[in-house]
């Protein structure tokens, strides 16, 4: 087979990376100026601006111009550099993912950004900035179709005969309203209450005095003006908190779609910045299945999987399979989008001599610090925390539990929120059992596993388990 040409991106390139490179220079630039305020009265600030406009378009050019790709024959050929000139060759096989991305910008210009990572690799092997939506899916096909001994001869006589079957394809998109219910039960808008408290920390000294007891005395007359400062000031800023992260969350994941295809999974979302991913089932490693705190009441989920061979970035390991699901729904969901893990109808509880041991695990260090606070000024107040904490501890005893099927392990435990994790037993790395000399008082047992994830692998753990039901895991697991 004749091989093409190399292609070089699309000319938008250069005038992105140009403003790319203006973006990231202006803050160094900024802080120069100003400790050289004094000695640039004589110097001529818009010539040095065109100049130094003139070098950042010419070295984007000069990257547009040498960087070049190539895609035939099984390969990915990639080639860069000017003094130092780069060729690189990959195997299609070797490709673990191919992920567009396209922001509004990109969006309006008609290209998309293209990012290809293979198994091992930190980092992306091609990052394509600016090229055309027909070429991404052009590339996209190429790469993930791995049959590269795929007769065109045959596809032209199964089409005559009429043999060949339509590919099943699953999809779930999740509406816009569960988006919202999704961020605004996630609690994670703590996160942002935290840094507008600390931003608002700040200003705070700036604002004149006379304006905050003028608001706060048409709206609670006739009160202690600093206690109801305070509790408005908290409330109004989680409220803000919860509607920023909620509207930011819903914009980030809308038109959130996950398919199926065979082995290939596509989560495609985004409103502003649309993203892709694609996934292949063999590299997901582990299913959990998260009840966050803010969810449980109303017995909503999230899905997530962990993957093998991702890049440096953690979100590459664990992936977000679905935001939100109905507990209802949960069975159904995986029946159709990742039969190869079940559901057990019944989990082995934890024994009831484990009770006192998950209560007191978190009791104790609770009490030492409850009666060190007692020396403080208003340290009784801390007993309040001792209530929580001894029902944290009974519902981690209750929530406690394992399953063995004939290829499937399943794991379940809490933290604060409650997980399902869901291992098959082919990807089971290692797994450990362990005891203490008080866990070997009562029988119990400490269960580990290991998959492959991140660079150190991810592990799973339920403490106090029944010495029986762990040698039962142990003999499913060391079984050929």
């Amino acid at each position: 087979m004749k091989m093409s040409e190399y292609k070089r991106q699309h000319p938008v390139m250069i005038i992105l990376e140009t403003l790319k490179s203006i973006i990231y220079a202006i803050p160094p630039i900024f802080f120069f100026a100003l400790s050289l305020r004094d000695e640039l009265g004589s110097v001529n600030i818009p010539f040095l601006a065109a100049i130094a406009l003139i070098a950042i378009l010419t070295y984007s050019t000069a990257k547009w111009y040498l960087f070049t790709y190539q895609y035939e024959n099984g390969y990915l050929h990639i080639r860069k550099g000017l003094l130092l000139k780069k060729e690189r060759s990959i195997k299609r096989e070797r490709v673990q993912t191919v992920n567009v991305i396209t922001n509004f910008i990109q969006k309006f210009l008609g290209i998309t950004s293209l990012h290809v990572k293979t198994a091992g690799s930190t980092e992306a092997e091609l990052s394509l900035t600016a090229v055309t939506l027909q070429e991404s899916q052009n590339i996209k096909t190429y790469l993930e179709n791995h049959a590269t001994n795929r007769s065109s001869k045959n596809h032209t006589e199964e089409s005559e005969t009429g043999d060949a079957k339509a590919d099943t394809v699953n999809t779930y998109n999740i509406p816009l309203w569960n988006l919202l219910l999704a961020e605004a039960t996630s609690g994670r808008f703590m996160l942002l209450f935290s840094l507008i408290a600390a931003a608002l920390s700040q200003l705070y000294p700036y604002i004149p005095e006379s304006y905050l007891r003028l608001v706060l005395e048409r709206i609670i007359p006739q009160t202690s003006v600093n206690i109801s400062l305070l509790m408005i000031l908290i409330f109004g800023l989680l409220l803000l908190s919860w509607i920023i992260s909620t509207l930011v969350f819903a914009i980030q994941y809308a038109n959130f779609t996950l398919q199926r295809k065979e082995d290939d999974i596509r989560i495609s979302y985004g409103l502003i910045e649309q993203k892709e991913y694609n996934l292949n089932m063999k590299r997901i490693q582990a299913l959990s299945v998260k009840n966050s705190l803010l969810r449980q009441p109303f017995r909503l989920c999230s899905i997530y999987a962990e993957v093998a061979g991702g890049s440096s970035e953690k979100q590459d390991y664990v992936t977000t399979l679905y935001p939100l699901l109905h507990v209802r729904q949960l069975s159904k969901f995986m029946d159709n989008m990742f039969p190869e893990y079940t559901i057990p109808e019944n989990m082995h509880p934890l024994p009831l001599r484990s009770r006192k041991r998950y209560i007191i695990r978190l009791l104790v260090p609770a009490l030492v610090i409850v009666l060190l606070l007692q020396l403080v000024p208003y340290g009784w107040v801390s007993l309040l925390i001792l209530p929580p904490v001894f029902l944290l501890g009974l519902s981690r005893y209750n929530t406690g539990g394992t399953a063995i099927l004939e290829k499937q392990l399943t794991l379940r435990f809490r933290n604060i929120h409650r997980y399902h994790v869901f291992v098959l037993k082919d990807h089971i790395q290692t797994m450990h059992i362990s005891s203490n000399p008080f866990q070997r008082m009562s029988d119990l047992d400490t269960i580990g596993i290991s998959v492959l994830s991140s660079r150190g692998g991810n592990r799973f753990a339920i403490a106090d388990v029944d010495i029986e039901e762990s040698g039962k895991i142990w003999n499913w697991f060391s079984r050929n």
